[in-house]
């Protein structure tokens, strides 16, 4: 009896300790998430793990004159989309009158005023004629802003603070693709990581120390002749571990630690054209495009479990992006391609529930700011529609001008890159 005890005790200590762990284990996930909720909402390319999507509260459905609380004329070109945190937005602008220069600014987000301009020479080089020299957006964090640019002397990573003043510059490897370049850099598991998929050259994913530029690790990556332009999306996995998946050419779609820079797993998806727009994730369902010309030509859709990709379902030709990253929000993915039409599947089967023209032919990603979605054109339509598994147009504004950018959307505000001025709109 007194050894049945102990061994009673025994396993109530032991199934404590699992609870306690398990308990403790749920705070800390539930305060990391609180604290990202909490935090600065935009602070890269399409926000949160690049996911496209925002809960911010008080973002204006139906868009007019009056919406525009402030625009500001911008000291020169670029695709780069605005990145914020707290009061101050980021972004990166090209001088086309001065060649050869240009701009980190700091704007803020309340009024519009510029704070701040940063110069950066750089030599001039050949790319495509849509492109623009500053096309890659910005990531910050509570201290720095960080910035990745090409030119002839390879890919140039600068990180200045938040008052402008330059804290570090580090020059990668070499890079080259006949369209330029456009991927982002991203800030994840406390690791800044810049993806380089060139053509014809050594192509590379890094993992640099935010506060110093210190390498913390550096993966080689095949080259083909069609260089990947995608920016990289978050997840996590189903043991709860944080990945970075890519999406390119010569390695079809890759999931990475991004504090090790370990792959996680790998899938061949056979792609012969290039990757433009990034993954979209809805939970284990991974889907990737890739296209040349006027749209999408190739498509992967991949379930991963246990870290063991698999074939999800067949997307099939019509409709594929090419250009836009789509999103997926309560287990729909929305892809809205080169055309500006949408479509919306169920992400466990890939069933086609609705597909509709939605906006203007667009350069720009959509985003989803709670159940309404946000697309721009290339002409300066800005369309709303609901996220939902039935069209339901919202309504739509016309810009003065062109629009490239992707939106970005913090405080209740949305904020909108056209090719001359930065708008902000809200209630």
């Amino acid at each position: 009896m007194i050894v049945t005890i102990a061994a009673l005790g025994a396993r109530m200590e032991a199934m404590n300790h699992q609870l306690f762990t398990y308990v403790s284990g749920v705070i800390i996930m539930l305060l990391g998430v609180g604290a990202t909720a909490g935090a600065q909402e935009w602070t890269q390319f399409r926000g949160p793990g690049a996911s496209g999507l925002s809960e911010a509260k008080g973002v204006p459905a139906k868009i007019s004159r009056e919406n525009i609380k402030w625009s500001t004329e911008l000291p020169g070109t670029g695709h780069s989309s605005p990145v914020l945190w707290g009061d101050t937005i980021f972004l990166t602008a090209t001088d086309g009158d001065a060649g050869g220069i240009r701009y980190i600014m700091a704007l803020d987000a309340k009024t519009g005023n510029e704070k701040w301009r940063n110069e950066q020479t750089f030599d001039i080089y050949k790319q495509h004629r849509f492109n623009d020299f500053s096309s890659s957006t910005p990531c910050c964090n509570s201290k720095s802003v960080f910035v990745t640019w090409t030119s002839p002397k390879g890919v140039e990573v600068i990180a200045l603070d938040h008052s402008g003043k330059q804290q570090w510059k580090k020059v990668l490897g070499k890079f080259y693709a006949k369209h330029g370049s456009s991927a982002s850099p991203v800030l994840a598991g406390g690791t800044l990581v810049i993806g380089s998929h060139g053509e014809n050259g050594a192509s590379f994913i890094v993992g640099l120390d935010p506060e110093s530029g210190k390498v913390k690790w550096n993966m080689k990556r095949d080259s083909n002749d069609k260089g990947a332009y995608s920016t990289p999306v978050t997840r996590r996995a189903n043991d709860g571990a944080l990945e970075l998946v890519f999406s390119s050419t010569s390695h079809g779609i890759t999931a990475l630690d991004p504090t090790t820079g370990t792959i996680r797993w790998e899938h061949d998806a056979g792609f012969s054209q290039r990757c433009v727009g990034g993954p979209v994730i809805s939970g284990n369902t991974i889907f990737v495009s890739a296209g040349s010309g006027q749209g999408g030509k190739e498509s992967a859709v991949i379930n991963v479990n246990n870290g063991k990709p698999k074939i999800a379902w067949e997307a099939g030709l019509k409709g594929l992006p090419y250009v836009p990253t789509g999103f997926s929000f309560k287990g729909l993915m929305f892809l809205l391609n080169d055309g500006g039409i949408m479509t919306c599947r169920r992400a466990h089967d890939g069933k086609i529930l609705w597909q509709e023209r939605v906006v203007g032919p667009p350069y720009s990603s959509p985003v989803c700011v709670n159940d309404k979605i946000y697309c721009c054109s290339k002409e300066g339509d800005l369309n709303v529609l609901l996220a939902s598994d039935k069209l339901e147009p919202v309504s739509s504004f016309k810009f003065p001008e062109g629009i490239y950018a992707t939106p970005a959307v913090v405080g209740g505000k949305i904020f909108i890159r056209t090719f001359s001025r930065l708008y902000c709109i809200g209630e």
